[in-house]
């Protein structure tokens, strides 16, 4: 799945759900992406050595929170962005590939990353998404992992 390869009617899914959560929360920023991180680390442990947790705990989670805060954010940047022109976004993303490469992380990680989110999501809406949302937002996260993953494997 490619960038312009999401359905509209996927996206615009996506974009109404992101924005419940998002705007049902006051600290959405801040708490988003930890939820998330926290899933990916129940679903795969490994994960946490790229967040410096080897390192011990304290390191771990102060590297993990400020990743957490650029999460939220960096989904916020890329939703604003998607539509026709996605030379933009490819752009932006080829460069998440490449810090992410440099952080080394693995690109099995991103399966795992979208359950991730998905709970996170489902956490701050209070509730499961629909089967139309889950495959919306699946969707949506494949196109953008799959960029982000072809530039770390480059």
């Amino acid at each position: 799945m490619s960038l312009s390869e999401i359905e509209y009617t996927n996206l615009a899914i996506v974009l109404e759900t992101w924005d419940i959560a998002r705007f049902g929360s006051k600290n959405f920023e801040d708490e988003f992406g930890m939820v998330a991180l926290q899933r990916l680390f129940v679903l795969q442990p490994r994960a946490k050595k790229v967040f410096g947790y080897d390192k011990g705990e304290e390191e771990g989670h102060k590297h993990a929170q400020v990743h957490a805060k650029a999460f939220a954010g960096l989904f916020d940047s890329v939703f604003q962005m998607l539509g026709p022109d996605v030379d933009f976004i490819s752009d932006i993303l080829a460069q998440v590939g490449k810090r992410h490469k440099a952080m080394g992380v693995n690109p099995s990680f991103f399966p795992f990353m979208g359950q991730a989110l998905i709970h996170s999501l489902e956490h701050f809406l209070g509730k499961e998404l629909t089967e139309d949302q889950r495959n919306a937002w699946e969707e949506v996260f494949d196109a953008i992992s799959n960029e982000i993953t072809k530039h770390i494997l480059s």
